[in-house]
């Protein structure tokens, strides 16, 4: 049972000022100075984000070219071809940009890689098999092409101007596009690099429709409302497990907004077939409902069925695409159980690979749609990074790999590079392509990386704790305050508390290893009842004491009504 909980310190007094400025509790306020915002101009801004918020398109470098290109397309009738990825921000940066040009009146076409078939990125073939049979002059990539360099010279000898749209790490050199929009390129100073992919994609858009505006371009009407896309950029954006805050935590709000509203068929159609039946959906919805099922179809078919979904016109046509998606998830859901459970046995039967400062797992034939996923929980497993890598019957491996807080994976592969064909990704999270006979090679530099430039405190898991909290002080205007610092996520976690010595008044279990509780400070059975519940209970006798407990709180709403209750994440007994 993980014991070690760490708090942050914050200056009680400092927290009661801002808290008495803001007329919030010391305890919102002290949550609203962990997370930096220690003035009440900063706390305010954060309580209330709002699209105005929002800085200016223009602080992106690259903006201005891609937009009078962008101009001339729309207004001469040329074809925009947009070249997307297979993954739920890539579905979802072209349904955005779709979605906006086809209201802009332009001529758009678009292409989504195949994970298998194609691979990830944009590529040559997409440009002489794709983009120059739909006679295309311009080409829009989102999410992808910051490392296309072939792809790009493909498009200039085929006489196509291209604008590339991305958010991935780039390298000192840049492919020799028209028009390369990424806040990590070394000349963009935006300070935007957080955004995903679908982030950059609206950004676009919105300088575009400035520059229509500009020409005169709505006045016969049509001008779209950038908040009604803001569903999809929510969407992408919480998927892609980036950090909720600043321009994120701006555009997920609106996107909530506009998912409660029930406006775009795909996603309620979708929230319906996950069996979503909440009154207000929200992030972790997002997260565990949404995002899954959307990425499910670039994992186990192909991402075109997501986007289908995204574009679908009426609930009627968006159905049956929100069902296939369940069944998709589904056989993801067992075949990523399947690959994880070989892999637990592996290790079990080979107990010094835990030796190691990574693991490094291969196998022939593992479905490349899910590696990601159970890197994921075999880094959660292990608590070290992990790469988990499918060869098929050429001999090519390709693989996915995850990573603990402490180790930057993206700097761990251009370490050892010499061993790659190919790679890319961000700290946490990397792809990779080899030769199934450098995979030896490559875990052995990987480990000499690691074990030059990390240190045993790297790999040290702790849970951190917001604050320690009192069964007493839990009220519901508490609990009000803290979901005003939704939406939770990467970079804005959910505020987690400590509290101690508590009575169980009742302990009861709920569902597939759930159990629910009636809890009280010790001593006063009669005071600071609190509901609670533990998802996946790990068994045992039911406790009647609980020394210390890790949880959240929550308003749990059910028919029309709500009440406090806490959610336990670990417990000592």
């Amino acid at each position: 049972m993980h014991t070690d909980w760490t708090t942050t310190d914050i200056d009680d007094s400092r927290a009661r000022e801002l808290g008495t400025t803001l007329g919030v509790s010391p305890v919102t306020a002290s949550l609203l100075m962990a997370r930096g915002h220690e003035t009440p101009e900063s706390a305010r801004a954060f309580l209330t984000p709002t699209l105005a918020g929002l800085r200016p398109p223009q602080r992106l470098f690259g903006m201005d070219t891609a937009v009078k290109r962008l101009v001339r397309a729309i207004t001469e009738g040329e074809v925009i071809f947009i070249c997307g990825d297979y993954d739920a921000d890539g579905i979802t940066s072209t349904a955005l940009l779709v979605t906006f040009l086809r209201s802009a009146g332009a001529h758009v076409a678009w292409h989504l890689p195949h994970r298998v078939e194609d691979g990830y990125g944009f590529h040559a073939s997409q440009v002489t098999d794709r983009a120059v049979p739909a006679q295309a002059r311009v080409i829009v990539t989102v999410d992808c092409g910051s490392t296309s360099f072939e792809a790009v010279n493909a498009a200039k000898t085929c006489g196509i101007d291209v604008i590339i749209t991305d958010h991935h790490t780039t390298g000192d050199t840049l492919p020799d596009a028209l028009a390369v929009i990424n806040p990590k390129q070394p000349a963009c100073e935006s300070g935007m690099e957080n955004l995903a992919g679908v982030g950059v994609a609206f950004y676009l858009a919105a300088a575009l429709r400035t520059a229509l505006r500009d020409i005169g371009h709505w006045k016969k009407g049509g001008e779209p409302n950038l908040k009604a896309l803001c569903d999809i950029v929510a969407l992408g954006t919480v998927a892609d497990i980036v950090p909720l805050t600043a321009e994120n935590r701006i555009l997920t709000r609106a996107g909530l907004e506009m998912i409660n509203r029930d406006t775009r068929p795909g996603i309620a159609s979708l929230l319906t077939a996950a069996k979503a039946n909440k009154e207000s959906v929200d992030s972790e919805d997002i997260a565990f409902r949404l995002a899954p099922r959307i990425n499910a179809a670039g994992r186990m078919d192909h991402a075109q069925v997501g986007l289908d979904l995204m574009l679908a016109p009426s609930k009627a046509q968006a159905a049956p695409i929100a069902t296939e998606l369940c069944r998709l998830n589904s056989h993801r859901q067992e075949t990523e159980a399947r690959i994880f459970d070989e892999i637990v046995t592996y290790i079990e039967e080979s107990p010094a690979m835990l030796d190691r400062k990574s693991l490094v797992l291969a196998r022939n034939g593992w479905h490349p749609g899910v590696l990601g996923i159970v890197a994921s929980r075999v880094v959660r497993e292990y608590g070290k990074p992990a790469f988990v890598i499918s060869v098929d019957e050429r001999g090519i491996a390709k693989g996915s790999g995850r990573s603990i807080p402490g180790v930057d994976l993206y700097k761990a592969l251009s370490a050892t590079s010499d061993t790659l064909e190919r790679f890319g990704g961000h700290r946490q999270a990397a792809g990779l392509q080899l030769r199934a006979d450098r995979i030896v090679d490559f875990h052995r530099e990987l480990e000499s990386h690691l074990t030059e430039t990390t240190t045993q405190e790297d790999y040290l898991t702790a849970i951190p704790a917001d604050a320690r909290l009192p069964l007493s002080e839990i009220s519901p205007a508490l609990i009000d305050e803290l979901e005003t610092l939704a939406p939770f996520g990467e970079g804005n976690r959910e505020p987690l508390f400590i509290a101690e010595d508590i009575q169980v008044l009742s302990s009861t279990e709920v569902g597939r290893g759930h159990r629910r509780y009636i809890l009280a400070a010790k001593g006063n059975p009669h005071l600071a009842k609190c509901m609670a519940i533990r998802f996946n209970h790990p068994g045992g006798p039911p406790e009647k004491r609980i020394a210390r407990c890790l949880f959240s709180l929550r308003w749990n709403r059910w028919n029309g009504g709500k009440s406090p209750q806490m959610q336990i994440h670990d417990m000592e007994t």
